[in-house]
């Protein structure tokens, strides 16, 4: 079987101009619709509609359970917990788009929402629906002319896997090699606009809610991804960073680039079998202990992150299947981000810093990422650090893949945050860079979790965290050299 999903790099010499970046496109007001044809006013609106409906929905049960008792109020909660859970994803589903990579992220962090959201979230892991393939030929025929087809020595047109903004067919070479070829919708730019419009126009409610300076940067951040992750010559040199990085390695597999049937919004690679990393049951059957594909993930992080500045930034179960030895096999490069010195070696003092217990350290590391705001609150910050250290080194935790709302507010330090939280957020800025990191963080704790329970991402992670420090400074990432223009223009 093949996993995909998704697509993204950010490097000064190679990121793409993103187009959605273009201020002409929003209005004064930031209205995403006033520039936009009937059906994507249409399109915006139900977005609008589905997030006003579940926090309307969540409000009324407030209000009519204030004078219930806890056991019916819970009781109220939960159901509509499990009605807003599926609400949020089948309309999902029906926007595609932005909207299914960000249920993406929240069913694998599921832990973190009531279990009801990680459960119907689940669904579009692999399951988001695909386009019929009158839909995606006209890609095929852009980049390849009308007889497309005669290009390959077979093509399916049912698609083995389909995402938010792509999806992947089986084919063949005319000499019978096995390809798998990712093809992008041909209307995505246009949803992509819209969604990003959408969430523009929530940007004043957001800075209401979360008061942190500079949280702007995060909208600007997905769209520079988005952008990048739609550039199907971005992703091809991504691929062959990845692989560079892994040449030496036999438990690490890269698919490798068709050139000659690569172009355009037409992306030919080949194709890799494997069993899905979170299939339990089928890793058991090859042999391959779930806890051994954990230790061989979170080393490929290390790798990409403390040897080389760059990461693969979308770590979600779809994109990576295992074979036996174990040998991990990673899918969709879209996704693909460097870190900026400043960023890693803030991030180290903060791994330090938590190691040693060292409140200090990690605070110094905070301001190194770029977390402490001009003018903030160092003490105030150091005071709520050092009550965090204490309360999170009595957290005892027996499976990572099942956190309790108690453990999980601990690890989120919400008792150090109570009636500190607007003094706190604004002496924080949200870093340039960080956005990557943060979701790829999130995605890694739920499928860590999900693999090695008892050990989760922070068990597995000091090993290789003291062997970072002891290696020092990692060194800048080289720079990539542009793929050739032939097969992909």
């Amino acid at each position: 079987m093949y996993g995909f999903c998704g697509n993204q790099l950010k490097s000064p010499v190679l990121a793409p101009r993103n187009p959605w970046n273009n201020r002409a496109f929003w209005t004064a007001s930031g209205s995403p619709c006033a520039r936009l044809p009937r059906t994507s006013v249409l399109r915006a609106l139900r977005a609008f509609c589905l997030f006003w409906t579940i926090l309307a929905s969540y409000a009324l049960v407030w209000v009519f359970s204030r004078w219930a008792s806890p056991v019916a109020r819970t009781r109220r909660f939960d159901r509509a917990h499990r009605k807003n859970a599926e609400r949020l994803a089948s309309g999902f589903v029906r926007l595609r788009g932005v909207f299914i990579k960000a249920g993406q992220v929240l069913s694998v962090t599921g832990t973190f929402l009531p279990t009801a959201y990680g459960e119907a979230l689940a669904k579009l892991q692999d399951s988001v629906p695909a386009r019929p393939f009158s839909e995606v030929a006209s890609r095929l025929k852009e980049a390849f002319g009308a007889d497309a087809l005669s290009r390959f020595g077979s093509f399916e047109r049912e698609p083995v896997a389909a995402a938010s903004l792509a999806q992947v067919h089986r084919a063949t070479t005319r000499d019978g090699r096995p390809l798998a070829v990712k093809v992008l919708y041909p209307d995505i730019e246009r949803l992509v606009r819209i969604d990003l419009g959408v969430l523009r126009s929530l940007l004043p409610v957001a800075k209401l809610l979360l008061p942190v300076s500079r949280v702007e940067r995060v909208l600007e951040q997905l769209a520079a991804m988005l952008a990048r992750e739609t550039d199907y010559v971005h992703e091809r040199q991504n691929m062959q960073r990845i692989r560079d990085i892994f040449a030496g390695r036999t438990d690490v597999v890269v698919p490798s680039v068709e050139a000659e049937l690569t172009r355009g919004g037409v992306l030919s690679m080949s194709f890799e079998a494997g069993v899905k990393i979170t299939d339990r049951d089928a890793l058991r059957g090859i042999g391959v202990e779930s806890e051994a594909v954990a230790k061989l993930l979170v080393g490929c992080y290390f790798t990409m992150l403390f040897q080389h500045r760059v990461f693969h930034a979308d770590p979600h179960p779809g994109n990576f299947l295992v074979r036996p030895g174990p040998q991990l096999v990673i899918l969709d490069y879209g996704a693909v981000e460097e870190v900026t010195e400043r960023l890693q070696q803030g991030m180290q003092s903060v791994v330090m810093g938590v190691m040693l217990k060292n409140d200090d350290e990690i605070l110094r590391g905070l301001e190194r990422m770029g977390f402490v705001a001009e003018g903030g609150d160092r003490a105030l910050l150091a005071q709520v650090g050092r009550e965090y250290l204490g309360v999170l080194g009595s957290v005892k935790i027996q499976d990572f893949s099942k956190l309790d709302r108690e453990q999980m507010e601990k690890i989120a330090g919400y008792d150090q945050l109570r009636g500190k939280l607007r003094q706190v957020m604004k002496s924080v800025e949200y870093p340039e860079g960080y956005f990557y990191v943060e979701r790829t963080l999130a995605l890694l704790f739920g499928l860590v979790g999900q693999l090695a329970p008892k050990q989760g991402l922070p068990g597995l992670v000091l090993p290789y965290a003291s062997q970072a420090f002891l290696m020092g400074v990692p060194k800048a990432p080289a720079a990539t050299t542009p793929a050739s223009a032939e097969g992909s223009a």
